[in-house]
């Protein structure tokens, strides 16, 4: 089996939640807005105070109490969120620059969600997104821990529509959509690569097929914060529920 460059994931939070019942659902999400706000390690997490939110904002909301409040008010009778996780792979990672890492993988995070949504022929909807840094096992073939930078993306249960009321949205397996999202995501990041690193990258993933460039990568300016250190395993950081299908 081939490795992968980039693993994008998707999730949803229903409105009733796991076990039904009409708050279960927000209960839910807000639990996990404020862990992915709050989480700094492994160990604890960051004083929740204001001042400390690290969402970025792309229409959403820049706090959990936003983001909840607009995922409830936007949100279709049975999605109330949809949750992504955005995870270019680390040893790709390491090949650029420490200081373009953080601006590449927000730079990628925006464009992949506005680039899937036009590929299923939509308007991008409101999102948005944390970024997280976790310590990998050691590399089997180098024997040292990798920083894993990933973003957590939030996204509402309906997209906008040209004329009326907004739209459900969802996302199915069985139709495709997860093996469209992680083309995008393929192609958008062996684009980036290409460009900042050179076709070098590609003798680690020699499988991994030549793609005609598409939107250009691009970053702004921020300066990226340190990477925390010593932090869990992906699927702890967010929790999700493995199935799609929505009936």
């Amino acid at each position: 089996m081939s490795k992968a460059i980039i693993i994008p994931d998707l999730a949803y939070i229903s409105r009733a939640g796991r076990r039904g019942g009409s708050s279960n659902g927000y209960k839910e999400l807000i639990a996990k807005l404020k862990y992915a706000q709050y989480r700094d390690d492994a160990n604890g997490h960051i004083p929740q105070e204001h001042g400390v939110e690290r969402w970025v904002d792309c229409g959403l909301g820049h706090s959990y109490r936003e983001i909840a409040q607009s995922c409830d008010q936007l949100g279709s009778d049975k999605v109330l969120a949809w949750t992504w996780v955005v995870s270019p792979a680390p040893d790709l990672m390491a090949l650029i620059p420490k200081v373009e890492r953080e601006p590449l993988v927000k730079a990628l995070t925006e464009q992949i969600v506005e680039a899937y949504y036009e590929a299923r022929g939509l308007d991008t909807p409101e999102f948005s997104y944390v970024m997280h840094d976790r310590l990998t096992k050691p590399n089997e073939d180098i024997g040292e821990r990798l920083h894993q930078l990933h973003t957590h993306v939030i996204l509402p249960g309906t997209v906008p529509a040209l004329d009326g009321p907004r739209v459900p949205f969802y996302n199915r397996a069985s139709n495709g959509h997860v093996k469209l999202l992680k083309s995008i995501s393929d192609e958008k990041f062996a684009t980036a690569l290409d460009t900042l690193v050179g076709l070098s990258w590609r003798e680690l993933r020699p499988e991994t097929p030549k793609v005609a460039p598409s939107l250009d990568i691009v970053m702004d300016e921020t300066p990226p914060l340190p990477p925390a250190e010593g932090l869990s395993e992906l699927d702890h950081w967010f929790p999700r529920k493995p199935e799609l299908e929505i009936t």
